[in-house]
């Protein structure tokens, strides 16, 4: 049966572990893994704790690489996900249980994400409603938690939004005209009743 023949603290890397296997390496584990699987060296191990071990060093990978996805921006649990499997690699169940592991911890959360998503939008980019929901739903945010984000926007939030965008078109001579005006803010998905009452406000194009 094979033997752990070495258990040796990784250099580069604090707090891992490799592990050699009668004399060859075979795996690394993180400290909290390897005090967790109880492995010591001069140790038999047979083939299923082995595949065990190495299962764990697998899920292990693909929890760090999702930290450091997580620590550009905030993500959705669909994006870590679309992350893992396909850029990455990892089977759908490592990518499961890294998700869940991750939402226990707080790290992911689909409803913190999607409100900060809107109210990022609406302080950075202005965009309308329409618009703010199809981008939740290209990061797979479920309707639901979709719809209770978009609840948080006030009618003076879609005014306001509507407003910054009107005075930076203004900026370019061919939306001074209310018709190209009107239709590239259709476009942009706010609807007539706002437009209405945005050029109201700015006082546009009045008769």
């Amino acid at each position: 049966m094979p033997i752990i023949s070495r258990i040796s603290a990784q250099v580069k890397k604090q707090c891992y572990y490799n592990i050699y296997i009668d004399g060859k390496y075979e795996l690394s584990l993180s400290e909290l893994d390897l005090a967790s699987s109880g492995i010591k060296t001069n140790q038999n191990i047979d083939e299923k704790k082995l595949e065990e071990l190495k299962n764990t060093q697998t899920k292990s990978k693909s929890y760090n690489f999702a930290i450091r996805y997580l620590a550009l921006r905030p993500r959705s649990s669909h994006e870590v996900n679309e992350y893992l499997v396909y850029r990455k690699g990892f089977t759908q169940e490592d990518s499961d249980y890294t998700i869940h592991r991750l939402t226990n911890e707080k790290y992911i959360n689909d409803q913190d994400f999607a409100e900060m998503w809107v109210r990022n939008r609406m302080l950075l980019s202005p965009k309308s409603e329409r618009v703010l929901r199809l981008e939740l739903v290209k990061k797979g945010v479920d309707k639901q938690i979709i719809d209770e984000a978009l609840l948080s926007l006030s009618d003076q939030d879609k005014l306001d939004s509507i407003i910054e965008v009107i005075n930076k078109k203004l900026r370019q001579q061919k939306f001074r005209d209310k018709q190209k005006l009107t239709e590239s803010l259709s476009r942009q998905g706010y609807n007539y009743s706002l437009i209405k009452k945005a050029f109201e406000e700015l006082a546009l194009f009045q008769d």
